[in-house]
Formats: structure tokens, C-alpha cells, sequence
């Protein structure tokens, strides 16, 4: 990703911001919307934190990171990629880390068929909390990677997850999904994934890194174009995750739940839509004397996309493999994400969520309940066609009630205030549209 900054023209660098009619200014990275088009940018910044990870007293890291997009221009068997990652420096006592996210989606549409095979790996210090990276303070905040088929892992709006203290893990996700109409405005659509978290032994709780997981997942339904505006459709889904890694009496195999759900969406106008799915959710978490518990799944979601904004807002309410901590919860999450370009030289961010996490109904071990809330606020501006600077904060706060069986759990505040410089040329566009 350096190498096109040594071919750049002298006189490019020392370049004016350009008038109303020149080419769009950069204040950032951004995801490519155009197919055949390539987009990346090298970030330099400098970020200091109070209590990130558990670390008492005030940290500063130095970071370099870099973000690369592709999206090809092939109709019958479109890619699509999204990377992030880097290296933070750090001081007083803290440890040095790298980090990277990496989505991958490949598209096939074969007469009526259509399949989606998606891949998305990561390598993280801790848990992913604001920005296409996960990490905070590497100025990464309000870029928006929704692109066809990308996962969740790539920066989408995901519910926040447990955070944990310093814990290096490595996750991979998998996922196939094929789809065809029925009718005009009928559709059958299949899919399932498979994914893997396994913490490394570097972890500020050297005996327990955290709780390795395998989880699978696959479902079934039907979806039905009501009008232009408005679609429904039914599924069913079956999830299983098993764990190692710990030993805190998790039971074996782990727990399984089967989900199903009406779903619905409406299109208010071009720029406002929201989807809904909600039903019930059986769990049963294996353990000798459980029982199966009925639960409910649910998630909401609205999203506006203008031309010089975006807002996302969402609900979900869920079981999940715990997040490395536990061995499976059940989380209610909120989230609210929203970026504005003002000016055409200024963008501010913002994100938002807060999750509650209880303990999967068992009975041999003691309830539980976390209390998760993350805010990260940015602000870029301009100041050459292809430079920006930012400044970002962080917040992070987590409390927690009846903990017994939790691994290297953060609980308390913890602030991040960073600072930096983003090149991110315009966007090249490769090969013929």
C-alpha cells in the first residue's frame, strides 16, 4: 500500500484544497460503491488511553495503520474485499500489538442460482469496539463497508460484544448462501458458516488467554416481494458452538439453539428503509439437568443513506458463544452509528451501543449478567486533496453482577483519545465498468 506514494508528483503534495467544480477532497478512507474500482489509505497517529485493557495510568501508542477496498466489475462473478490493519507501538509498560481485518466475498450467478461465498478473518488485541478495524483511536471511525455479502467481521454494525482485558485472539468465519426464485416475486434462499476464536497465551491472565469456541450455523427460508417497497419472508435456523480452552467446568458439547422468524421490510422512500425479524429461540445448553428454555430472537434495523450522510440504527436480541468469555449468553444489544460530510472538507462520526449479556439457563453454574456500553465520536478535515487529519475519542465502560466463571474480564471506564494523518488518494478504477 506505500508503494504508489513514492510515484505521487511533487507538486500533488503541496496541492490547495480544490474549488466546488475540482474532483471530490478527501477526509478519509472510504469503501468503493462502483464496481472495477480500488481504494486504499496509510494512516499515522498517536493515541492515548487511561485504563484500556485494565492498565492503570495513562498509555500513548504510536500507529500505523493502512485500509485497502476492491470491488470488480464481472456481472456473473463479482468479488468484492475489504482489509484493515496495522501496528501499535506502545509505552509505559503496555504491550505492542498488531492487528487486521480481512472480508472477502465471492459472487456466482449461474442461470437462476446464485451463490455468495464469504471468508472474514481477524487478529485482535482485544474485543472489536468502533471502526472498520475494531481498534480504537487508528481513525477508521465512520467508514461505512457495506458492500453485497460482506459479514459482519468487515466492519458492518455488529452488537457490541463482552470486552475483555489485553487478549490476543485470531477468528475466522466462513459462510456459503445460495438463492432462486421461485416465482417472480418469490424466492428460496440456503445458507451456512462455520467459525472458529482461538486466544493466544499473551493475554494479561497468562493461566486462562480466554475461552476457544467452534460455532456452526445454517438456515432455511423464503422471501416474497410484496411490492416495490415492501417484502416478508420466514426462516429457520439451527446454531451449535462447542468450547476449550479454559477450565472453568464449561459443559461439553456447549449449547445449540434453533431460531425461527418472520422477517419484513419497507422502503419509505430511496434514501430511508427498515427490516424487522423477530420469532422464537430455543436454547439448550447440553449441561446434565438442563432443560431446553425458550427464548426470543429479534432484530430491527433502520438505515438512511444520503448523499453527504448515513445513520444505522439497530436492535438485537440474541444467543451467542460468549464472546471468548463465557461459555454462551444471551446479549440484548442497541447500537447507533451515523457519519456527516460537512462543508465538503469536514466529516464527524459517530458511534454507539450498549448490550446486555446473561448467562444461557443452566444448572451447575451461577448466574451472571454484563453491562456494556461503547461511544466513539471523530472528527476529519481536509487539508490537501488526498490528506486529512482527524482526532477521535473513545469511551468505554463495563460493569458486571454475579460473575463466576468469567476469563480475564475488563470491568470498569476506560478512555482513548487519538490523533493523526490519513493519505487516501482517489479511488482507481480498473478495467472497463
Amino acid at each position: 500500500m506505500l508503494l504508489p506514494l513514492v510515484a505521487l508528483p511533487g507538486p500533488s503534495i503541496a496541492q490547495a484544497i480544490p474549488v466546488a467544480t475540482a474532483s471530490p477532497i478527501s477526509t478519509g478512507f472510504t469503501v468503493p460503491s462502483l464496481a472495477g474500482t480500488l481504494s486504499y489509505a496509510v494512516s499515522a497517529s498517536q493515541s492515548y488511553s487511561t485504563n484500556y485493557f485494565g492498565n492503570y495510568g495513562v498509555n500513548s501508542s504510536t500507529n500505523l495503520s493502512g485500509d485497502l477496498a476492491f470491488i470488480t466489475n464481472s456481472a456473473l462473478y463479482p468479488f468484492n474485499t475489504v482489509f484493515s490493519g496495522g501496528r501499535a507501538w506502545s509505552s509505559s509498560g503496555q504491550s505492542s500489538y498488531d492487528f487486521f481485518n480481512l472480508s472477502m466475498t465471492q459472487g456466482i450467478h449461474v442461470q437462476h442460482w446464485t451463490l455468495a461465498l464469504s471468508d472474514s478473518v481477524n487478529y485482535l488485541p482485544g474485543t472489536a469496539t468502533t471502526g472498520l478495524s475494531g481498534v480504537a483511536g487508528v481513525g477508521d471511525l465512520g467508514v461505512n463497508p457495506a458492500q453485497p455479502g460482506t459479514t459482519s467481521g468487515a466492519g458492518a454494525l455488529p452488537s457490541q460484544g463482552v470486552l475483555t482485558g489485553f487478549s490476543s485472539r485470531v477468528s475466522n468465519s466462513s459462510s456459503l448462501s445460495v438463492g432462486r426464485p421461485i416465482t417472480g416475486k418469490t424466492s428460496m434462499n440456503a445458507s451456512g458458516s462455520y467459525s472458529i476464536t482461538r486466544f493466544l497465551n499473551d493475554s494479561t491472565n497468562l493461566s486462562t488467554p480466554g475461552v476457544n469456541n467452534d460455532s456452526d450455523s445454517a438456515s432455511a427460508g423464503l422471501s416474497h416481494r410484496i411490492d416495490a417497497r415492501n417484502s416478508t419472508g420466514g426462516s429457520f435456523t439451527y446454531s451449535h458452538s462447542s468450547f476449550s480452552g479454559a477450565d472453568f467446568g464449561i459443559p461439553e458439547p456447549g449449547y445449540s439453539s434453533q431460531s425461527a422468524s418472520l422477517q419484513y421490510s419497507h422502503q419509505f422512500t430511496r434514501k430511508f428503509g427498515m427490516s424487522a425479524s423477530a420469532g422464537p429461540q430455543w436454547n439448550n445448553t447440553g449441561t446434565p439437568g438442563s432443560s431446553r428454555a425458550l427464548s426470543v430472537f429479534a432484530n430491527l434495523t433502520a438505515s438512511y443513506t444520503g448523499k453527504f450522510s448515513q445513520a444505522t440504527m439497530a436492535y438485537t436480541r440474541s444467543s451467542n458463544s460468549g464472546y471468548g468469555v463465557v461459555g454462551g449468553a444471551v446479549s440484548d444489544s442497541v447500537s447507533f452509528s451515523t457519519s456527516r460530510t460537512l462543508d465538503r472538507v469536514w466529516l464527524c462520526a459517530l458511534t454507539t451501543a450498549y448490550t446486555q449479556s446473561s448467562q444461557l439457563p443452566s444448572s451447575t453454574s451461577l448466574p451472571f449478567t454484563f453491562h456494556t456500553t461503547v461511544v466513539g465520536v471523530q472528527v476529519s478535515r481536509a487539508i490537501v486533496r488526498s490528506l486529512s487529519a482527524y482526532a477521535s475519542y473513545t469511551l468505554q465502560n463495563q460493569s458486571n453482577q454475579g460473575i463466576a466463571a468469567a476469563v480475564d474480564l475488563f470491568s470498569g471506564l476506560s478512555n482513548v483519545t487519538g490523533f493523526g494523518l490519513t493519505y487516501s488518494p482517489m479511488a482507481i478504477h480498473l478495467g472497463h465498468s
